[in-house]
């Protein structure tokens, strides 16, 4: 019984096996005849623009550029921009060679990708470049201003949305050979008369080896590379190189991502600013190496500006600042002349954000805007009834700085400076080159703000920290490490006059040299002041000399025992608590 249920059960196994093959045969045959229609259909049907995975490639070698640098591929280039424009856009392709160029306009829809390998060549000969009038530019500063000069550079965007300048090879500006670099370049915006070297200053405005130096008489191109009111804009990884004036300038323009871009400029040239935005908005900028003559960045009449992840190396200032709000700045190292400058004179620079920064400064010769400030604020006049500048809620924190000057706020009596914050911020200060210091050291320096030639370049002795005409500065944690042999100009670890609400939490310092009996804190005219929590340095001779001060505050938790004396004429008022006083053994 049990083998004939064992030969019933194969022989079911067996039809069921048959079966399903003659099913799958029969499947395999339909297939047979329905598949070569279906792949022919495929193969002939043209492909859509999403099937193409990406934009149209318009080759600039099929347009005539030979990318040999040596004839103008100028025609040919801008031949591949229109040609990719008139197809609704798409990439202009640059292979690896040598595209020496002109002027060329950049139109909506359109990316030019610069393969590795890939330069396009700035032209020798001025009259290569269109005129700004060309174009509708003008040079009002902040509306239509393209730079200095009356030519535009090699690329021009303007009424363009959706562009960008992409890929791993270069845009060369040639900037070199525009220059004598025998002569200096200067102007007489500021009077010897009035500096601490007299007519010997002047001597340190015509020295060359710091630059800036003099345009050849046969001029020179203008910005290389301009947008101007532009949406949607793209410059990623791109290197730009020895710009002859302004390198990147975005102005009235919006939604702009700019990372991975090295711009590597002659830091013995002027006006050749690293990027530039002029009443921009969301403009987002981030891992870049920017190495400039002139401002590595500059910011004028913009909002919701964002910087990061950058190294800088300038001969002005590392970020300039001026009528710009609801921006920040972080993880950046600066190497400058200034490393932050905030300028106002007549609009509002607010709620912005600096931190995790390290800075390092260095005094120059000649005719560059600044004297080794790592932190700069200046609030000029008003120049214009009803249009008084004003800075306000700017907070920098997380600073380290070595430099060869101190950090400066300096407002008016008709433009305060409110309610700056310095969080976290520890400043050495060491001895400028001893010539330099010579010729140009102990003096302030605001070019820009300044309405006359006495208040332009001014003879002043320099503490680590001075403010003037500032309302609710508040410091947490700031200390100020000197070094040996300083120039005899620096003075105090910190000057205030004509201040109101100044809360210092945090200080650790003493005066510029331990033998001076200069004050570490100098503090004149104010109204409403606390220090706490502080300490004097070893060496510190009068902890605080106040002189004028209404309302003063809490004088509490501070340590003193490093101190000669804690005020240098009596209790100045404080309400004192915990203080740790001269007398008590000293620490070490």
């Amino acid at each position: 019984m049990i083998k004939k249920a064992e030969s019933r059960n194969r022989s079911r196994f067996l039809l069921a096996s048959c079966s399903t093959r003659l099913w799958g045969l029969a499947t395999l045959l339909a297939l047979a005849t329905i598949l070569p229609a279906a792949l022919s259909q495929t193969t002939t049907a043209p492909a859509t623009h999403a099937q193409q995975q990406g934009p149209a490639v318009f080759n600039v070698r099929d347009y005539g550029a030979t990318g040999e640098g040596k004839v103008l591929d100028t025609g040919a280039i801008t031949a591949t921009i229109h040609a990719a424009s008139a197809a609704g856009g798409g990439r202009v392709l640059f292979p690896p060679g040598t595209y020496l160029s002109g002027t060329v306009e950049l139109l909506s829809n359109v990316e030019l990708d610069l393969t590795a390998g890939a330069v396009i060549q700035g032209s020798k000969n001025v009259t290569d470049y269109a005129s700004i009038a060309e174009y509708g530019f003008g040079k009002t500063y902040g509306v239509d201003s393209t730079g200095e000069g009356h030519l535009v550079g090699i690329i021009v965007a303007r009424n363009a949305e959706n562009i960008g300048i992409v890929g791993q090879g270069t845009i060369d500006g040639g900037g070199d050979d525009f220059f004598d670099f025998s002569k200096p370049h200067y102007g007489k915006d500021f009077d010897p008369q009035y500096t601490r070297q007299g007519e010997k200053f002047l001597q340190s405005m015509l020295e060359t080896a710091d630059g800036p130096v003099e345009t050849k008489a046969t001029g020179q191109p203008g910005t290389m590379i301009v947008f101007f009111h532009c949406n949607n804009i793209v410059v990623r990884d791109i290197t730009l190189r020895n710009a002859p004036k302004w390198t990147l300038h975005l102005g009235n323009s919006s939604k702009a991502v700019i990372a991975g871009v090295h711009i590597l400029n002659n830091l013995l040239l002027p006006n050749n600013d690293g990027i530039d935005c002029i009443v921009c908005r969301d403009v987002h900028i981030s891992d870049c190496q920017i190495r400039a003559g002139d401002d590595d960045f500059a910011f004028f009449g913009s909002d919701d500006v964002s910087v990061t992840n950058c190294t800088l190396v300038s001969r002005s200032s590392g970020i300039r600042v001026e009528d710009t709000r609801s921006s920040v700045f972080t993880n950046l190292s600066i190497h400058a002349n200034r490393g932050i400058g905030l300028y106002e004179r007549s609009g509002t620079t607010a709620n912005l954000i600096f931190s995790d920064l390290v800075i390092d400064t260095q005094l120059l010769t000649g005719h560059w805007w600044g004297k080794g400030e790592p932190l700069f604020i200046a609030a000029g006049p008003p120049r214009e009834p009803g249009k008084r500048g004003e800075v306000r809620d700017i907070e920098f924190s997380n600073i380290l700085a070595e430099a060869e000057g101190g950090l400066v706020l300096y407002g008016d009596a008709g433009s305060w400076i409110h309610n700056v914050r310095l969080n976290h911020i520890s400043l050495k200060v060491r001895p400028p080159r001893k010539r330099v210091a010579e010729l140009a050291g102990g003096n302030f320096d605001f070019r820009w703000t300044a309405t006359t030639l006495a208040n332009a370049v001014f003879k002043h002795d320099i503490p680590a920290l001075y403010c003037r005409y500032a309302d609710g500065l508040k410091i947490n944690d700031f200390s100020v490490a000197w070094a040996d042999n300083l120039p005899a100009y620096f003075s105090n670890a910190i000057e205030c006059e004509d201040f109101r609400h100044l809360d210092l939490d945090g200080f650790e310092g003493r005066q510029a040299t331990a033998a001076s009996e200069a004050p570490a804190i100098v503090l004149r005219r104010g109204e409403s002041v606390s220090v706490r929590n502080s300490k004097a340095a070893p060496g510190t001779s009068t902890f605080l000399s106040s002189s004028d001060i209404k309302e003063p505050g809490l004088f509490v938790g501070n340590d003193l025992r490093n101190a000669k004396r804690v005020f240098d004429a009596g209790q100045p008022g404080f309400m004192m608590s915990a203080n740790d006083v001269p007398g008590k053994p000293p620490t070490k």
